[in-house]
């Protein structure tokens, strides 16, 4: 349109209309009653502001809306939470508040532990990670609620086909945040408010089964006063019995007593459970930017177990079926091997690798 109307003109008006016009848009650029600057700049938004509890202060910040929370509630269908186990990672948190932990070996030798909840935690809980093969077969088996961060493209199908029920991050929202005294990934938590949200949420069915009948003695056993467990060439927790406490302290050979960041206590296990499992590493299952496979453990079926409780170990077998809840554990008589009240920690190695005891 300027040009054709310029063409029209002589040179020295072409260039004086075009001076007129290049100071218009300098004026309007600049700012003038007519066309404020402030119509044409954008609105800076609010930087968004951390939660900043630390792993050892369970004060996060309360999630919108803010849910009802029934202190103490016992859940109907329990929450499986993914627990890190790197050294990085502890003390962890909300651990001694879990009914059982599963612990089995993830991608190079690290373990990774299975929190089931079925009342509400203590305080923080985490820092949640990513599922494994075992997090999908343990939800089949209790009927829960899986809650973790993310997952290997194989993993997550494996949940899609199998209409696991689960939270990760995205999808949990403010039942999950990240703190700043770790850093990413070992920064991500959850809290016993959320996990009762996460709980609601999910709408499962109520649960068929019950826990084991709780017993701390049984005829034969052996005293002891010690075991190792061998869950990976890497990582071989050694548990001390503690009759004060009445219950078995584990110690990490690299980063020693093993405690709750919540209360600073060390997390007592009354029973803790070695679970000889057919297993081996899957080749589909391999993380993103890692060549390291996943390991899968067929927790169907029926095995040897080593069952420690009250000071004492017990050779027992395990057997379980597929959705029908926790296993069994059965000695060579054929009475129930003892299961303490309190937390039950189970270890799930592959067949033939017995933890190696104390006496």
């Amino acid at each position: 349109m300027l040009l054709t109307r310029f063409r029209l003109g002589s040179r020295p008006r072409m260039l004086a209309s075009l001076a007129a016009t290049l100071s218009v848009v300098t004026v309007a650029a600049c700012g003038n009653s007519s066309q404020p600057v402030k119509k044409l700049a954008s609105t800076p938004k609010p930087t968004p502001t951390a939660a900043t509890p630390t792993a050892a202060t369970p004060a996060p910040p309360t999630p919108t809306p803010k849910p009802t929370i029934v202190a103490g509630a016992t859940y109907t269908a329990p929450a499986i939470v993914q627990i890190e186990n790197l050294n990085d990672a502890r003390p962890q948190s909300g651990l001694s508040s879990a009914n059982v932990v599963y612990e089995a070996s993830a991608e190079g030798g690290i373990s990774r532990f299975s929190a089931i909840y079925f009342s509400q935690p203590q305080g923080q809980v985490g820092p949640v990670r990513s599922a494994r093969l075992i997090s999908p077969v343990l939800v089949r088996q209790y009927g829960g609620t899986l809650i973790f961060s993310g997952s290997s493209g194989y993993v997550f199908g494996r949940m899609l086909t199998w209409g696991t029920t689960r939270f990760e991050e995205t999808s949990a929202g403010a039942d999950m945040f990240r703190i700043n005294s770790r850093p990413a990934p070992h920064n991500l938590y959850t809290d016993g408010g959320r996990v009762e949200d996460l709980v609601k949420r999910s709408a499962r069915p109520a649960v068929g089964y019950t826990l084991w009948n709780r017993a701390t003695t049984a005829p034969g056993g052996t005293p002891v006063s010690g075991f190792t467990v061998p869950v990976s060439p890497s990582e071989q927790p050694s548990y001390g019995w503690d009759a004060g406490a009445g219950a078995w302290m584990r110690t990490e050979p690299d980063t020693g007593s093993f405690v709750d960041a919540n209360n600073g206590k060390p997390v007592a296990a009354p029973t803790v459970v070695v679970m000889q499992v057919p297993a081996h590493l899957n080749p589909d299952d391999i993380e993103s930017g890692c060549c390291t496979q996943g390991w899968e453990y067929n927790l169907t079926g029926s095995g040897p177990a080593q069952v420690f409780t009250n000071g004492t170990g017990y050779d027992a077998t395990w057997s379980a079926t597929e959705s029908g809840g926790p296993p069994t554990f059965t000695l060579a008589g054929g009475a129930a091997a003892p299961v303490a009240p309190g937390l039950v920690w189970i270890c799930v190695v592959p067949t033939g690798q017995a933890a190696a005891t104390r006496h």
